[in-house]
């Protein structure tokens, strides 16, 4: 009888654990706000103003479209927590992305997974860039501009650029802030050459060699940043890491984000309505 007591017991302590998680897995959303909802067959907006704590008519309003409107699947809609993002209500606690060990390796072999050369030389660069595997960068635009880098340097792969843009489109719709670019693709011979100088740069060789070599990788100044358009820029990375688009790391010492774009970011590229929904979803 003692023992049948003590099971349920046991139960009863298994079912009251149970709960504790399921709600505490839930604080989450209220601490890391979602700022658009990527449509799923069945939504419609009175239910998703239902969830999130608003109106089908206020839904309607912040995306420009009708209450009754057909959503379209696999596209974004914006929630009302984006107009608090430009006011720096972010989650206090986002942390650094800092390097763990063996973050090169990681890198590189995530570059390997996708297939991607390293660039040996100028001319390899040049003909990277007619077969249109390396797109330019213009020097400056409305919402970004690159710093720093000399003009044959200023080539990034097709989806790096693309991430680049809307990046900088978010940050500058949300804050009215430019994105500083400091680097971009390099040759092995320029990656030598900045080991000499710069002791905190990766090798052009070997197994952890700068995935700057591949041409999908860029770093983001932190200098022009605010405390509060630094934190978005670390939730925004953080969360597209997570999701595995790309694989973002910042060092602290050089004050930058360093990012390795993956080829797959351009399927979630498509999917963003507008640049101020990246990350966000």
């Amino acid at each position: 009888m003692g023992c049948a007591r003590k099971a349920a017991r046991g139960r009863a302590l298994a079912i009251v654990l149970l709960a504790v998680l399921v709600l505490v897995q839930g604080v989450p959303a209220a601490a890391s706000p979602q700022w658009c909802h990527r449509i799923r067959p069945g939504d419609t907006l009175s239910a998703l103003a239902a969830r999130h704590g608003t109106t089908a008519r206020e839904l309607a309003r912040l995306n420009g479209i009708r209450p009754n409107a057909v959503l379209r699947v696999g596209r974004t809609l914006t929630l009302p927590a984006l107009p608090d993002l430009s006011r720096g209500r972010l989650p206090p606690d986002t942390v650094a992305l800092t390097a763990r060990p063996g973050h090169l390796r990681r890198e590189n072999m995530a570059a390997d997974r996708q297939g991607l050369s390293r660039l040996r030389d100028r001319r390899m660069l040049r003909r990277f860039v007619r077969a249109g595997l390396l797109v330019r960068l213009p020097e400056e635009t409305r919402t970004y501009w690159v710093a720093g880098v000399p003009d044959w340097l200023r080539v990034t792969r097709p989806w790096t650029k693309r991430f680049i843009e809307q990046l900088a489109g978010g940050l500058h719709g949300l804050f009215g802030t430019r994105l500083k670019v400091t680097s971009l693709a390099r040759t092995v011979d320029i990656q030598r050459a900045l080991a000499t100088w710069n002791h905190n740069a990766a090798p052009a060789d070997g197994r952890i060699r700068s995935t700057h070599l591949t041409g999908a990788a860029v770093d983001l100044s932190r200098q022009p940043l605010t405390d509060r358009e630094i934190l978005w820029v670390r939730l925004v990375l953080d969360r597209l890491s997570r999701q595995g688009w790309l694989y973002a790391i910042e060092e602290l010492q050089q004050a930058h984000f360093h990012v390795l774009v993956f080829k797959r970011y351009l399927a979630y590229a498509r999917t963003l309505a507008s640049p101020v929904h990246i990350g966000g979803c």
